[in-house]
């Protein structure tokens, strides 16, 4: 008769056991199947990975209708058979952060193997019309949080204006306006509505609000925590002081926080900033953040962020200054002309090394914080999470396939689980989560957007699966195909 290994106390016994569990479940749910059963579609002997289970098998994968069905070692029939030999099936990534809204937009993020495209940072303003508007009509999965920037505005001015671009809340001279105390239940009043429409979260870019008080943010967060709703902010300008203030709202009033484009807030003090994130989450705080792998950031020009001071508050000089309609760089009077009329520019602020250092933690996803199409536009729109498998993955090689799946994936739906109880069911490869999948050769992988070319189509997507749906079929897109659903929070506040 076999025996248990001795066990020193009840605690690892009962670990032991869970983990013996999991293990049987994981490996049954591979093997159990109907038979006769002809699935929609099936690939066959592909290398699957799976960042939650951590399954790295070469297996054959059923869908029907819009789940994965089966994982396999045993053969299956499918009215649709795909060949996965000497490629990788992965969950479709996740952008947490993606301002381009439209089919234009999701025409390059799906090459980049984006499957789920949430607008998060600063939210949408009208909320309802874009759901509506979207639904039924999308290439990818869609959604986005309360816009507390626009709103605040709203309540500001004591009107509700319509904002058709993100730049044109920006540009709203209310940003730079502080919010009196008596007008912060009217603001609470606005999100909450949002939320009960099916916001995920409330976007707080307080970088973008020079004078909102201290007061007015911590408000936000109050209500957010109250709630269990997560705040995805953009903190102030200040690197290490700006990150302990905004983790300090998060703690102090229990809210999840999620914190966008970690490098380019942080900069020199971006080995304090992981490590207080980390700490934040050793101590159970639900505490996040992200990075695109690029060194410079995408902003409006004629937003608060170049209010006087910005040099010194951004670490960089004009000539540092790339104006987006035609690619140059700036000077002085350029940027005088440029702020007066509005519009993109990318910032080139960060050194390499704060990038990789925040790519090499284990604390840190990716998103894109990719904008509206332009031409020239800046090439995270289009190369996020290619160049984070072809740069750091194969060139640099500073972390593994697997961990980039997981940022990009896993890392992004834990993040929304608590509000949306059906991203349980995305960034995974496992029976019964939803079919977003991508099915790639990795040595194929490459990104094409640069500063210079801007809107570039990444290469190395044969497959990409959306909801069981192929929307992406030997690297070409299908057309007359809209798979996309609408992410929503299912509140009643």
């Amino acid at each position: 008769m076999a025996h248990l290994p001795q066990l020193k106390n009840s605690r690892v016994f009962m670990r032991f056991v869970f983990y013996s569990l999991v293990v049987l479940l994981v490996f049954s749910c591979k093997k159990a199947k109907e038979p006769n059963t002809i699935y929609d579609i099936v690939i066959e002997g592909a290398r699957v990975i799976d960042p939650e289970t951590q399954t790295d098998s070469v297996l054959n994968v059923a869908i029907q209708n819009d789940k994965i069905a089966i994982l396999t070692t045993e053969s299956l029939k499918g009215k649709k058979v795909i060949d996965g030999r000497d490629k990788i099936l992965s969950p479709g990534f996740i952008d947490l952060h993606a301002h381009g809204q439209t089919n234009l937009e999701n025409e390059y993020q799906v090459f980049d193997g984006v499957t789920t495209a949430l607008e998060l940072e600063i939210g949408i303003d009208t909320l309802k019309q874009y759901y509506q508007a979207r639904t039924g009509n999308a290439l990818l999965n869609f959604g986005a949080s309360a816009c507390q920037l626009a709103y605040r505005n709203k309540v500001i001015v004591k009107d509700d204006r319509v904002y058709n671009t993100i730049y044109e809340e920006l540009n709203d001279s209310a940003v730079n306006v502080a919010l009196t105390e008596d007008k912060f239940s009217r603001l609470r009043e606005k999100l909450k509505d949002a939320l009960n429409y099916g916001a995920i979260g409330i976007g707080v870019p307080v970088g973008y609000l020079p004078n909102a008080s201290i007061k007015e943010i911590e408000d936000v967060y109050a209500f957010a925590g109250t709630h269990n709703i997560p705040v995805f902010s953009h903190i102030r300008e200040g690197g290490a002081i700006a990150f302990q203030q905004a983790i300090s709202d998060a703690i102090l009033n229990k809210t999840q926080l999620h914190l966008c484009h970690l490098p380019s807030m942080a900069r020199k003090d971006i080995a304090f900033c992981l490590d207080a994130v980390e700490k934040a989450q050793a101590l159970g705080f639900p505490i996040s953040t992200e990075l695109y792998p690029y060194t410079a950031g995408n902003t409006e020009i004629g937003s608060a962020i170049f209010n006087e001071g910005w040099q010194e508050r951004l670490g960089c000089t004009y000539q540092d200054l790339q104006w987006v309609e035609t690619g140059e760089r700036l000077t002085p009077e350029t940027f005088k002309t440029y702020r007066k009329k509005g519009g993109s520019v990318i910032v080139h602020m960060m050194k390499e090394k704060w990038v990789d250092s925040a790519m090499a933690s284990k604390t840190t996803m990716i998103a894109s914080d990719g904008g509206s199409y332009s031409p020239l536009g800046h090439p995270r729109s289009s190369g996020t999470f290619c160049k984070t498998i072809h740069t750091y993955v194969k060139e640099k090689q500073l972390i593994t396939i697997n961990n980039a799946i997981e940022k990009m994936t896993l890392m992004p739906a834990k993040v929304l689980e608590g509000i949306v109880p059906d991203m349980k069911l995305r960034g995974r490869t496992q029976p019964g989560s939803y079919a977003d999948l991508l099915l790639f050769n990795l040595d194929d992988i490459k990104d094409n957007a640069t500063y210079t070319k801007g809107f570039q189509k990444s290469s190395g997507m044969d497959y990409v699966i959306v909801n069981g749906k192929i929307l992406i079929e030997h690297g070409e897109l299908q057309v007359n195909l809209f798979p996309g659903k609408a992410i929503k929070s299912q509140l009643n506040l």
